[in-house]
Order: C-alpha cells, then structure tokens, then sequence
C-alpha cells in the first residue's frame, strides 16, 4: 500500500505590487480509508504549528502505510504571517481591511433549522427538512446525503457572497472550508498568548483527547461564533438533534466525524524539541483512528474540563503595566490577585498608583497577553472555572 506524496501552491491574494501570495499544500493518500485535514497558523503570531505541521510532514513520510488521505497546510494564512508592525507580530486580522475581524472568527455555518425559500437566500441546508426526508436511511445514506448538501450550500456561500467581491477574510475562511470539505477528521494548530497546552473539542468527541495528551480541555457549546473547528462539526452535532427530533437517535460517532482546535503553548514562540512532541502528538491521534498502522497509546495525565461559558476572560480595569501573580497552569482561588496593574502615571495623584486585578471564581490560569502593557478595556488573561476532572 504505498503512499502516493505530492504537494503544490494555492494562490490566496494579489497584491497592488502584482505580487502572488501562495500557501504550500501537503497531500499523502494510501488506500480506501478516512480523510484528515490538519492546517496550522491562520494567526499569523502563531507559529508553534507551522513547526508541528512541518515535522509532521517527515515523519509522514516515514510512514509504511495510510488508509485515506492527509491533507496539511502548514501555514494557511499568509497575510497573518506577514503582518508586522516595528517587528511584532500582529496578524490576527487583515489591517488594511476596513472591516476588521478576526481571521478565526469568519467562517460559514452552511445549516440553518429551516430550508430558505427565497432563491436569492445562501441556500444553507435545512435540517427539519433533511431529518424528515432521511430519518429512515442507513447511516452511511444519510452520512453520503449530508456531506453532499453541505458541499452544496459552501459553493453557494461562495457564489453569492462573491458576487460584489470578497474581502480577504472570507475569501480565506471560504477556501479553508473547501480544502477540509472531504475530511473525516480536522485538527486546526494554534497558540494563546502566553499559555499551557490546551484543547478545544466537542463533548461529542472527548474520548479522543487522550490521544493528543492535552490535558485541559474546554467544551464547546452547541453555539457558533465564527471558529473552524464549530464550522466543521457543529453542522453534523445539530443534524444529530434534527434526526432526535424526528425519532431517529443515533450515536454521534456514527457520523465519522471529529474535529478539534490543539493551542500549542504561547504564541510568537518555536522550539525543535517541541516540535517534535506535538507532530508525535497528531501522529499518535491518527493511529487511534486507524488511519495510520501500528498501535496508539493514550497518554497518561490528569485530564480536566471547563465549558466554555465558564471561560472566564479578564479585561484591564485601567491603563498601566501589568505585574503578574499567576502565571499559566496555576490554580487561583476566588478573591486572589490574578495580577497588579501598576499606574506609575498616577503617583503623585489622588489616584492609586497600583490597581489590583482579583479573581472572581476559583480556577486555572490558561493564558496571558503577551505584552505587559495595557489600555483600559483590553485583555489580559484566560481562567478556566467550574473546572470537573474527567475520567476517560
């Protein structure tokens, strides 16, 4: 069963210049078996993947054998990577866009609950509709039935809203969302700041978590905010509900379908040891789904959870320079000092030179910002609470 290895460029943007932005795609097939799509640094200060996905692309090719495909896009985002201001890096959304977002923030959902009746509607698929019409198929029908719709409503995403032109960030969450359209299994690569290892996933497919040995987990609503990881798997949790409805209960896992986002440590930050972990990671992952041979093992860790409505995230209260009392993986108690921004433009002043930022829940430091000064408003770290071992 040899392992057929090929890659080429895809062209993503044209600058006034004339110059092209292309991004490099990896591709392994074998024989009949899952497809997996795994794409790193669609923000650009996020490098740690670009590193995995790279190290990953050697040890593939190590590889005896593969049943299905892998596709990888070591660094997907071009206009992220590139995008520096007196040296740091800043490239989580396109500056020169006058409607700034998130790059992470702007893919499609391609269901809705209803089917559109208005022709000029994004013909998005109705899942009342679709539940009715295949409650009595065989899985693998109504598995083949919703993949092909989805593939459907993601062109007409396409063809509509391009119709006036896309701005560069949909045009990137667009063609992201075609390249992982036949995929079985996602894993999207990033960092967070100054932050531990953690995961986001579905409860749908925690039992798979110990096979990336990332042990602080927070679970995804059934909610969609514009991320890739609800993008690919949150059309198929509802289509679940949809055929529940209709008194068809079937397992999550006979879809064949998982997807997760790794945050593989602190951003603007690469290390070859490291590097070599978390491909073996992504390796491991995909011998446990069979699409690589040989035995996969789950790693041994005190593994914990927080819903992502209990992910706290903290804002400055004032302006000032942050000092740090905790740091990422550290418990904090309610009422601690999480940090102390120091107002050193107030000595001499009524007001306080130092403003306390404490805790309003028990928990574990995620993550910080990078940068230790901070306006009024913005962030400054991550806490996970309500935090509930799991036991897999």
């Amino acid at each position: 069963m040899t392992i057929q290895f090929e890659h080429d460029s895809l062209l993503l943007r044209t600058l006034a210049s004339g110059a092209q932005l292309r991004v490099p795609v990896f591709r392994f097939t074998g024989g009949a078996g899952k497809n997996v799509y795994i794409q790193a640094n669609i923000h650009g200060p996020e490098i740690a993947g670009i590193g995995a996905a790279h190290r990953l692309i050697d040890l593939l090719r190590a590889e005896p054998a593969l049943h299905g495909s892998i596709t990888i896009v070591p660094s997907i985002n071009p206009v992220g990577l590139d995008a520096k201001i007196n040296g740091m890096q800043v490239g989580y959304a396109d500056l020169n866009e006058t409607v700034v977002g998130n790059f992470n923030r702007v893919y499609q959902l391609l269901v809705t609950e209803k089917t559109p009746t208005d022709a000029e509607d994004i013909q998005r698929v109705g899942l009342e509709d679709f539940a009715a019409a295949h409650k009595n198929d065989d899985v693998p029908t109504i598995t083949r039935e919703f993949h092909g719709a989805l593939k459907r409503a993601l062109a007409d995403v396409r063809a509509k809203k391009g119709r006036e032109g896309l701005r560069f960030g949909v045009k990137l969450a667009l063609t992201v969302q075609e390249l992982c359209a036949d995929a079985d299994y996602l894993i999207d690569l990033h960092t967070a700041g100054i932050a531990q290892y953690h995961i986001f996933a579905f409860d749908e497919v925690l039992p798979s978590v110990p096979y990336f040995g990332i042990a602080p987990i927070i679970v995804l609503p059934d909610d969609f905010a514009g991320v890739l990881d609800e993008a690919f798997l949150l059309p198929w949790v509802r289509l679940r509900k949809a055929l529940q409805k209709v008194g068809r209960d079937l397992p999550f896992s006979a879809f064949e379908r998982e997807a997760f986002t790794l945050e593989l440590g602190s951003a603007d930050k690469i290390d070859a040891r490291r590097m070599d972990e978390d491909a073996r990671r992504i390796l491991n992952y995909l011998r446990h789904k069979g699409v690589l041979e040989g035995a996969a093992t789950p790693y041994t860790a005190r593994y914990y959870k927080a819903q992502q409505s209990n992910y706290a995230r903290y804002n400055a209260p004032t302006g000032g320079l942050i000092l740090w009392h905790k740091r990422p993986g550290d418990h904090v108690k309610t009422g601690e000092a999480l940090c102390t921004i120091l107002c050193a433009y107030n000595r001499a002043t009524a007001l306080p030179t130092e403003v306390p930022v404490l805790a309003v829940a028990d928990g574990v430091v995620n993550n910080l910002v990078e940068s230790q000064v901070v306006h009024e408003g913005m962030a400054l770290c991550s806490v996970m609470t309500r935090i509930e071992d799991v036991t897999f």
